[in-house]
């Protein structure tokens, strides 16, 4: 079992593997048909949102056990 700062380590690699798939659709839509290129701009969306809710699950957890960090209310129990 990961201790909570191995998982947030996993959460910051994720979120970096995701900024590079975005940076590589981005340069790729350039050259696509008009129907791939929306395809690739709601992909786009989704790799976007991913990468904050990735953000900031990690952010949450990195900080999991600080009393004096404030929460993210969205992922407050």
């Amino acid at each position: 079992m990961a201790t909570l700062q191995e998982l947030a380590d996993s959460y910051t690699e994720t979120a970096a593997r995701l900024r590079l798939a975005i940076r590589a659709l981005e340069e790729e839509k350039c050259n696509m048909d008009p129907h791939r290129r929306n395809a690739a701009e709601h992909d786009l969306r989704l790799l976007r949102q991913m990468l904050r809710e990735t953000r900031e699950v990690g952010e949450v957890v990195r900080h999991y056990y600080d009393r004096t960090y404030w929460h993210n209310r969205r992922y407050t129990f």
